[in-house]
């Protein structure tokens, strides 16, 4: 609770925060996350794990399942999206889960989506990760989540 509490005062935006337990996973940084009066989806703050069908997303998701399995989990929500998500830190026990998966080399640090001061410290463990081949990063040429869109876009009826 400290943790969310300095986040918040840190980069002075007013945040919403609940806890509850992970009802679903939907892919790597997004949840269904279970409350006792509602379910919230929740999108993860910051970063992009690989897309459906893209290489390492199953792998995403199953890191993701790893760390939550069994535990509750407590969400430090900014905004909703215009899907109706909850853009979210995600904490179990003293571990912030956006950052645990760009550590791991499961996400990208989103270029522009990624503005608080935390992201400094997530573009390290990028470079980390990417550095010792960790994860997605075993990819010679890993394609970011939003360029993999845009060209399976741009490969349609055509």
């Amino acid at each position: 609770m400290i943790l969310m509490t300095l986040l918040a005062a840190a980069d002075g935006s007013a945040a919403d925060s609940f806890t509850g337990a992970v009802k679903k996973i939907i892919d790597g940084d997004s949840l269904l996350i279970a409350t006792p009066t509602e379910i919230i989806e929740v999108r993860l703050y910051g970063i992009d794990c690989p897309e459906y069908r893209q290489p390492y997303s199953r792998a995403a998701k199953k890191y993701v399942k790893a760390s939550v399995s069994g535990s509750g989990v407590r969400v430090h929500s900014y905004y909703d999206d215009p899907y109706g998500r909850k853009i979210s830190m995600v904490f179990i026990g003293d571990k912030m889960l956006n950052g645990e998966l760009v550590e791991a080399g499961f996400a990208w640090v989103h270029p522009a989506y990624c503005r608080k001061p935390i992201c400094t410290e997530w573009k390290d463990k990028e470079e980390r990760a990417r550095k010792e081949k960790k994860g997605l990063w075993q990819e010679q040429n890993a394609m970011p989540p939003w360029q993999w869109k845009s060209m399976k876009k741009g490969t349609r009826g055509g």
